[in-house]
């Protein structure tokens, strides 16, 4: 963890850049299902919020291949590409070393939280305005 927060720091400009092009995409996706289309307050919320778990489920895919889950899909195209596309058919070393060098370079490298820290905030946010607009919508059909 200490790590990872040494990279944010590090990058600090990056992530506030990517920081704000996500809220603007997300301000995007309200403008046009709010204003574009005769939809409710609700429902442009509720697309902010798709928007945030797509997100979410990016970060989560990255933070896997990242972990080493798709080694043996990315070696075995490595292997089906210097088949098809080298000149010399032979192939360069076994699974094991194609592992222990990928574990090398990712011990030298952080992965970069900041996909999966936006969208647990803006999904936060949206749910707290969901649950916001649910109540008033509950409360005033009472009344």
């Amino acid at each position: 963890m200490k790590r990872a927060f040494e990279q944010f720091k590090k990058h600090w400009i990056m992530n506030l850049v990517t920081f704000i092009i996500s809220l603007m995409i997300a301000a995007l996706i309200f403008c046009l299902m709010f204003f574009l289309r005769d939809r409710t307050f609700g429902d442009a919320v509720s697309s902010v919020g798709f928007a945030t778990i797509i997100i979410l489920l990016l970060g989560l895919l990255s933070w896997m291949a990242h972990l080493g889950a798709f080694d043996t899909i990315s070696f075995g195209f490595k292997q089906v590409g210097s088949m098809l596309f080298a000149k010399d058919a032979r192939r360069d070393g076994s699974f094991a070393d194609y592992r222990a060098d990928k574990i090398k370079k990712r011990d030298n490298s952080s992965f970069n939280f900041i996909a999966i820290l936006l969208a647990g905030i803006l999904l936060t946010i949206v749910l707290i305005v969901l649950e916001i607009i649910y109540n008033v919508k509950l409360y005033s059909s009472f009344s």
